[in-house]
C-alpha cells in the first residue's frame, strides 16, 4: 500500500478511511519484483542489507491501529491464523524515519506528535509490518524493480 500512489493516497483508500499517516521511508533486506500479469509489485526478503526497498511507512493512531491492520491483511491476502497460506508473508522490520520527516507528519496528525518530540537524534526507529511474497520458482516470470522503487520506476 502507497501512500503516496495518488493524490488521495492509496488505492484501496485504507489511509483515508483509518486516519492513517504515511511517510517516505526505505527498508533494507528485501528487493522489490512484479509479475507480468500483475497491477501490483511484490517484495521478496532477502535480509542482505545492500537491498533496498523504498515505499511509504503507514502509521495509525492507537484506538484504528488494530482494524485498519486487519484491512490490510484482507488486501494483502496474509491470513493471521495461517501465516504461511496466503498469498503474502508478513514479518516485522525496523524502519528508519528521519526525525524532521516525522515532525512535518506531526503537523498534520496531531497524534503523531508524542513520537516526534521523543525522537532522539537524527533518526527514529519505527517497528512495522512488511508484506513480502516468496519467489516460488518464478525468476523468469517477473521483472526486478534494481532502484528498489516501484512508484518512481512507473513514471
Amino acid at each position: 500500500l502507497r501512500g503516496d500512489f495518488s493524490e488521495s493516497g492509496d488505492r484501496w483508500g485504507v489511509i483515508s478511511r483509518t486516519g492513517a499517516a504515511w511517510l517516505p521511508a526505505s527498508v533494507s533486506g528485501f528487493k522489490l519484483f512484479q509479475e507480468e500479469t500483475a497491477f501490483y509489485p511484490f517484495a521478496l526478503q532477502t535480509k542482505l542489507s545492500e537491498d533496498v526497498m523504498h515505499g511509504t511507512l503507514l502509521v495509525w493512531p492507537c484506538d484504528n491501529a488494530r482494524d485498519a491492520i486487519a484491512a490490510c491483511d484482507r488486501i494483502e491476502g496474509f491470513e493471521p491464523k495461517s501465516p504461511e497460506d496466503g498469498l503474502y508473508r508478513r514479518t516485522v522490520v525496523d524502519v528508519p524515519v528521519p526525525a524532521d520527516v516525522l515532525r512535518k507528519a506531526s503537523e498534520d496528525k496531531g497524534w503523531l506528535a508524542s513520537a516526534a518530540g521523543a525522537c532522539e537524534g537524527e533518526t527514529s526507529i519505527i517497528r512495522a509490518f512488511l508484506y513480502h511474497q516468496p519467489m516460488d520458482g518464478r525468476e523468469r516470470e517477473v521483472k526486478h524493480f534494481p532502484g528498489g522503487d516501484w512508484l518512481q520506476a512507473q513514471s
